[in-house]
Order: C-alpha cells, then structure tokens, then sequence
C-alpha cells in the first residue's frame, strides 16, 4: 500500500471518529434534574440536593436567560435576604457545596442587564 493511501485512510478515520463523538455528545442526557417548582420549594429537598441538580439544568439549558426579574421571582421564589454576592441581583441558596467536606454553600446567581432581563447566570460557592 502507497504511503498515500494509507494518510488518506487515516484522515478517514479521524473524521469518522470526530463525527461519532460529536453524535454522541448531543445524544447525552442534559445535566442535573428537570425543574419543580414544588420541590424547589421544599426545604427538606433543598438539603437533599435537589436545588443543586435542578439549578444544573437550568444553566445547561439557559432556561433563565431573557427573563424579567419577576418572571424568574415566579418560577423560584422570592430570593432570600442574605448579604452575599451584593453585586448580583437575584441570589438563592442551592444548599451545601457538593465536595468531600462541605464546610461551604452553593448559590444561583443572575444578573439583569438594563432591559431588566437576565443576561447571566452562574453557580458560586461562598
């Protein structure tokens, strides 16, 4: 076999491989866990994870991007009084920071840009 031959036959492969891994990237299940209103609500879930695991989703999906504070006030709930991440305008506690040793909290931030619209939103720990 030609020396070409067998480059062409490797380029190939690397392509075929390329598109099999993309195929299967989107075929992956999205991370975390659908939202509930009801259980977002639970304070017994909150320490259970759960807001932890429906706040990855949220992320993945951007399900909160381009919506008014009050259209994610609706969907979560009044965000609490706390004083961290000041310079944020929406903060909910998610529960305990998801490590070995949990001596932290994580939280769901978001930002409104001057439409009055979430432009961005992130997971921090304290």
């Amino acid at each position: 076999m030609s020396r070409r031959m067998t480059l062409v036959g490797v380029l190939v492969w690397a392509v075929v491989a390329t598109v099999a891994a993309i195929a299967l990237a989107k075929c992956a299940p999205p991370p975390g866990r659908q939202f509930d209103a009801v259980l977002w609500q639970d304070p017994a879930r909150i320490q259970a994870g759960i807001r932890l695991e429906m706040a990855d989703r949220l992320l993945a999906d951007e399900a909160l991007i381009g919506l008014t504070k009050s259209q994610v006030v609706a969907m979560l709930g009044d965000p609490p009084a706390t004083g961290y991440f000041r310079n944020w305008d929406l903060v909910y506690h998610l529960g305990d920071e998801r490590s070995y040793i949990s001596i932290d909290s994580e939280w769901l931030v978001a930002r409104l840009g001057p439409d009055g619209r979430v432009v961005e939103a992130r997971i921090f720990t304290d």
